[in-house]
Formats: C-alpha cells, sequence, structure tokens
C-alpha cells in the first residue's frame, strides 16, 4: 500500500512544505483534488477508507491532518490557527512566523481563488453524483455547472453553485415533474445563509427549487430550502430535517 498511499501523501508533502501557512478551505480542496488526481482503484480505496475510518476519503485525510494523532506520520500536523480577514489559516505552532509571512500567505491564498474555484466546482459535482448514485439515480447528462438524473419515477436537475452569494433565484424555474435542486457549499459563517434565507427563500420555494448544501469537511449533503418527495434521497441526507429547522428557526419574525 506504501505507493498507493504516496500518490495522496507525496503531493499533500509538498504542498505544505511549500505552504507552511495554509487557508483551511485551500488545505481542504487540494485535498481533494489529490485525492482524484490519484484514481485510486477500489482496492486502493477500500484500504484508505479503513486507514480514516471513514466512508469519505478526502473528507477522512483532512480530519487526520487536523487532528493531534494524524494517520499518517509523513505529514505535518498544523495545530496553529488564526483568522485573517474572517478566513481560517493553519500553520505549525513550533516555527515562529512573522506578520509579513501572515501577509504573504493571504496574498498567495488570493491569487490561488480562481483555481480554488475550479477545484471546488468539481468536487461538488463528484459528491452530488455519488450522493445522486447512492439514492438510485442514474447521470443522464453533465456540464460544468449543471447536471441530469433520472431514478425510476424520478427526474432530477441540479445546478452547481460555489458560493451562496453567487445564487440568482430569477435564473430558476423549476419544470413540471422535474425535481430542480441548487446545490451549494457550506461557508465559514452561518450569515450568508440567513441572509439568503431572509430575502430569497420563500421566491425560491414559490418557484419549487430546492437549495442543498454541501459540507466539503465531512463530505454530506443535506436540504437548506425546499422538501424533496423522494424517500431515497431524504434518507441519504446527512440531517434530513434541516430544512425545517431553518424554516422554523431564521423565518423573520412578525
Amino acid at each position: 500500500m506504501g505507493m498507493e498511499i504516496d500518490k495522496i501523501t507525496g503531493p499533500l508533502r509538498e504542498l505544505l512544505r511549500e505552504r507552511e501557512i495554509i487557508a483551511r478551505c485551500e488545505l481542504l480542496l487540494r485535498t481533494y483534488d489529490v485525492v482524484r488526481a490519484a484514481k485510486l482503484s477500489d482496492q486502493e480505496t477500500m484500504e484508505l477508507k479503513k486507514m480514516v475510518e471513514g466512508e469519505k476519503i478526502a473528507p477522512g485525510i483532512f480530519a487526520s491532518i487536523m487532528s493531534k494523532e494524524p494517520v499518517f506520520n509523513d505529514l505535518p500536523g498544523l495545530d496553529a490557527y488564526t483568522q485573517i480577514d474572517g478566513r481560517i489559516f493553519h500553520f505549525l505552532h513550533t516555527k515562529k512566523y512573522s506578520k509579513q509571512d501572515f501577509a504573504d500567505a493571504q496574498a498567495r491564498f488570493l491569487r490561488s481563488l480562481p483555481e480554488l474555484k475550479i477545484i471546488l466546482r468539481q468536487s461538488l459535482n463528484d459528491l452530488l453524483k455519488g450522493f445522486m448514485h447512492d439514492a438510485g439515480y442514474s447521470l443522464t447528462a453533465e456540464s460544468p455547472s449543471e447536471l441530469s438524473f433520472s431514478a425510476r419515477e424520478h427526474i432530477a436537475k441540479a445546478f452547481v453553485v460555489t458560493s451562496v452569494k453567487a445564487v440568482d433565484i430569477d435564473k430558476y424555474k423549476s419544470e413540471p415533474g422535474v425535481d430542480s435542486i441548487i446545490l451549494l457549499p457550506s461557508s465559514e459563517t452561518l450569515e450568508p445563509f440567513v441572509q439568503f434565507f431572509r430575502e430569497k427563500g420563500e421566491k425560491a420555494e414559490e418557484r419549487g427549487i430546492q437549495i442543498w448544501v454541501t459540507n466539503l469537511e465531512r463530505g454530506t449533503i443535506d436540504p437548506f430550502v425546499g422538501f424533496t418527495t423522494d424517500l431515497d434521497i431524504y434518507n441519504q441526507f446527512d440531517n434530513p430535517r434541516l430544512a425545517e429547522m431553518v424554516r422554523n428557526n431564521w423565518s423573520k419574525k412578525e
């Protein structure tokens, strides 16, 4: 298994050597990218799942890097963190960094954003395909931002958007007999989601659009606005009652 693991730990070791201070979201996305690029066989996938003790490899490896007892001993453990402009950056507590080091790390992160957005979209697509497959759906059409699926009596069309702030509800309309879904990544703070729900949640529901949220750190998908009528999808959600809780707790109080 040594060689196979090195397909993953090698690139991650290089990344952490090059960027001793790294944004949490960047490390997470790069981990997804490295796992995808490794093109693991079924056997390798099973072995790695055992090692990270979870069904999802990229979230498992990421959690291991963050933990006090990492699975991969040859990767540095990032055991200290700070916030820069509301974003979490991780680094080794054993080294002393200057203000300039942190400023450089942030500048590097900002330069990486276009590339990270591409990785984010790809990772959301991959997670959605796995989720729908587990719910018994087949992929019938795919473009970078739109995926179509079908199961026995159901057709679903999903639109992948990389930020809740970028959702324009007026661009989407549901079609009769088709589940229309917008898939978003979660964010480091709840605020943009609360704001979106209060401003546009009702409009989305009126249009028959469901909005799902992906937690990339856990590799899970949950409903945020709207409700599915397909029990197979409902059973795949990590927290199927989330949309109900959001509606009960975040609706504007009269």
